[in-house]
């Protein structure tokens, strides 16, 4: 007995470990416990739902019926699934490339000193603090082909009848992409911004002293401080444009014909217009995996440029 008591006095917890295990980290864990259970009711039991739904044929009034991966199988073979596919990663590739371009573009403005620097910051984070639901109604009167301001531009440019530009399959996607841009583009400017703020100005004088030019100093310090925010904020955004329901339902409902689907109003259609929960189900947890994938791809590559350093 003495011999297996001095044998687990030997025992060192490893140091990394030593913070969770002490008394303020567990008192911690209990004030969070309340919160964390409730997360767990919200999210986590209507996820673990969802996924055992996957398996069943349910269409909302009738007992759940076992298929197996019968409705997995239904999804792959599905046309418009394939469709909708290339439309989601489409739409996000491009709102947030679109977004990350235009908000280092203006965080490079509000970084130099200028008079009124203040309120051009104040008006260029107005768009970021506008429900979805009132941007898509503002947006969609922008759009419209016969009261629309982009269509009136066309006429007074000359360029004759307007476009439909939320009612033709060829710029459905595109329209609701710019309208998301415009709405969310600030997120990426206040994070590249206060990450600009961060970087030493001693760096900056040093190398102008050694005659590197604007752009010099832009590739060599401004890009290298700006990635890891850079990474992060790529990661939440894309996971967010992935999710996003709210913009494109309520400005085309993934119309004309499934020119601007995307996959969580391809799910909503199936789940609430077509009644076919358990195909709804499946698509879901397809588009949780990928959500899953991307996210762990990005986190990897941050880790390794944290690590790095």
């Amino acid at each position: 007995m003495s011999r297996n008591t001095s044998a687990l006095g030997r025992i060192t917890i490893p140091e990394e470990y030593q913070y969770w295990l002490s008394k303020e980290s567990l008192w911690g864990w209990l004030f969070l416990l309340p919160t964390l259970a409730a997360l767990g009711v919200i999210s986590v039991l209507p996820i673990l739902r969802g996924i055992a739904l996957s398996f069943y044929e349910y269409g909302g009034l009738q007992a759940d019926v076992f298929v197996g991966l019968e409705n997995y199988v239904e999804v792959l073979t599905l046309p418009d699934f394939w469709v909708v596919m290339k439309n989601t990663f489409v739409w996000s590739f491009t709102a947030v490339v679109l977004m990350a371009i235009l908000g280092l573009a203006f965080a490079i403005l509000l970084n130099r000193e200028f008079k009124g620097r203040s309120i051009a910051t104040t008006l260029l984070l107005l768009p970021w603090t506008i429900p979805f639901i009132a941007v898509a109604l503002n947006w969609t009167l922008l759009f419209n082909y016969e009261l629309g301001m982009f269509n009136g531009f066309l006429e007074v440019l000359g360029f004759g009848e307007g476009i439909a530009w939320l009612g033709r399959s060829r710029y459905a996607l595109f329209s609701v992409t710019i309208a998301y841009v415009w709405r969310n583009f600030p997120f990426f400017m206040i994070t590249f911004l206060a990450a600009m703020k961060g970087i030493p100005q001693d760096l900056y004088e040093a190398a102008q002293v050694d005659g590197s030019t604007r752009l010099d100093l832009f590739r060599h310090i401004t890009l290298p401080f700006l990635q890891p925010i850079g990474i992060v904020t790529t990661l939440l955004m894309s996971l967010w444009t992935l999710n996003h329901f709210t913009l494109i339902f309520v400005m085309t409902s993934g119309g004309p014909g499934n020119s601007s689907m995307v996959l969580p109003v391809y799910i909503y259609r199936q789940a609430f217009i077509q009644n076919n929960f358990g195909v709804a189900a499946a698509i879901a947890v397809v588009m949780l995996l990928i959500m899953l994938g991307y996210g762990m791809v990005y986190l990897r590559l941050y880790q390794d440029e944290v690590g790095g350093k």
